[in-house]
């Protein structure tokens, strides 16, 4: 319970920090719109069978790089205010840091699908989205929650050992998308095989919600290492500032020499 109680906390500061501006949702929102139109344009007049299988591709494809936007900017607060040493000296358990910012990515993640799915259903209505959101909403909702939290469980990682240094971000994704690719194509199997209304779609969610509970499992062990590498970069230049701006006195003594 008190990991449960210091993970909200975390995750509901950060998430109380994003209400009073919306910049991470709403540029997160804002190019999930975009992408969703230009799909439209590029991809308008598909037959039938390719809007079925396309349409998964345009889903994790876009849940791809909003996640990446998202990741760069999750620890973005610490790194401006220098406080990552400060957020391990804090009195909290390392994996509820962990947890707290995987809650918040996989909620804006989900933000944007619950913008990106409808979307892309109205926009391609031979794909089955509107179908399965008619028929079995339940299977697609348990689909994106479980690829978002798979992505964002590997990503979390990754985002804390590069979150130090915002020069890094571009390295973020060049690392990001290699490793992610298994749960993307999973998920995207997964996805094409609901709009088909094959039967064994709850089988496949299973097999996905295994490999995100092993995602987590490697996630939380790797993420105090991770962490702690990262911020002490940060702490050694916090104390080469302390020490410029408080110069030591010097040590010399005078020395009095008597009159002749």
């Amino acid at each position: 319970m008190q990991l449960l109680r210091q993970t909200w906390l975390l995750a509901g500061n950060d998430l109380r920090q994003e209400a009073r501006r919306f910049e991470l949702v709403l540029t997160a929102g804002f190019f999930t719109l975009v992408v969703v139109v230009m799909f439209a344009l590029a991809f308008f007049g598909l037959d039938d069978e390719v809007q079925t299988k396309a349409v998964p591709g345009m889903i994790w494809l876009c849940i791809a790089f909003v996640g990446a936007l998202t990741l760069t900017r999750v620890f973005e607060r610490e790194r401006e205010a220098s406080t990552l040493a400060a957020l391990l000296a804090a009195p909290v358990d390392r994996l509820a840091i962990y947890l707290s910012k995987l809650l918040v990515t996989v909620l804006i993640l989900l933000f944007c699908s619950a913008l990106l799915v409808p979307g892309l259903g109205l926009l391609f209505p031979e794909a089955g989205v509107m179908r399965v959101l008619a028929g079995d909403p339940l299977a697609l909702i348990v689909l994106m929650a479980l690829g978002c939290i798979g992505y964002a469980a590997i990503g979390t990682l990754f985002a804390a050992g590069l979150a130090s240094d915002s020069g890094k971000n571009v390295l973020l994704s060049v690392i990001l998308y290699p490793l992610t690719t298994p749960v993307l194509l999973f998920a995207l199997v997964a996805t094409q095989r609901l709009l088909e209304g094959h039967g064994e779609s709850w089988a496949t969610l299973g097999q996905l919600a295994a490999l995100d509970v092993a995602l987590i499992g490697v996630g939380a062990w790797l993420f105090e290492t991770v962490l702690v590498g990262a911020a002490m970069p940060e702490s050694g230049a916090g104390r080469r500032g302390r020490a410029a701006a408080n110069p030591a006195p010097s040590t010399s003594a005078s020395t009095d020499f008597p009159a002749s």
